[in-house]
């Protein structure tokens, strides 16, 4: 027998007086001690190896989506438009321009509405002249605050809020909005410090069909 084979024994041997040495229960509770560990690490593996095929968790700024075509999205306009003006009572036209106005989030539209129907009907081009049609119009002795212009018998256009100008410089600053800035749905009166929101029939009466179209679209984002 080699010296490390004697060295085993001599120590298997010592483990084993000492166990006869103790208390019977003393054994007991390190063998349960021993399982209890033992089924500890198997149980602690298991779960590390079920971590490993669970679902990662969605960060704070991660949203599902949905890519929609070009129909789906009239689809969904028009049944958000549908569902408003049932709740509200509008005319589907009216629906579509205060969806516009807020954004399509129907339900701060429907929230605010029911708190001040009049200020939020104001504040989207929907008051008391909403039912008039917008018109250019030619104003004895006007100059333009914008080109300085005053050429006789120049189109100018004015909204509720009466800042007017002529119907060029109008259609340029719309244009601008729309095409390089990409605003929409919040285009405001071109008047310094007025919040005046510039209506859909203003727009439509303003730029050019194609123009208008694709201002409708912007909207829908």
């Amino acid at each position: 027998m080699s010296s490390f084979q004697s060295l085993q024994a001599e120590w298997t041997g010592i483990a084993f007086l000492s166990c006869t040495r103790l208390p019977r229960f003393y054994c007991e509770v390190q063998t349960n001690f021993l399982r209890d560990e033992s089924e500890f690490d198997d149980d602690n593996d298991q779960f590390l190896d079920d971590a490993k095929f669970e679902k990662p968790q969605k960060k704070a700024y991660e949203v599902d989506f949905k890519t929609l075509s070009a129909s789906e999205v009239r689809s969904e306009q028009d049944k958000q438009i549908n569902d408003v003006s049932s709740i509200l009572g509008l005319s589907s036209e009216q629906c579509a321009i205060l969806l516009r106005h807020f954004k399509w989030q129907k339900e701060r539209l429907i929230e605010q509405y029911m708190d001040m129907a009049e200020q939020v009907l104001e504040d989207a081009g929907l008051g008391s002249e909403f039912a008039r049609t917008p018109k250019l119009e030619k104003v004895r002795g006007f100059m333009c605050d914008i080109c300085f212009e005053d050429e006789k018998g120049l189109e100018t256009y004015a909204m509720k809020c009466n800042h007017r100008y002529c119907a060029n410089c109008y259609r340029q600053y719309l244009d601008s909005k729309i095409k390089e800035e990409g605003e929409a749905a919040r285009i405001q009166c071109p008047a310094e410090g007025c919040a005046r929101i510039v209506d859909s029939k203003s727009i439509k009466l303003l730029i050019p069909q194609g123009l208008f179209t694709r201002w409708v679209v912007r909207t829908c984002t």
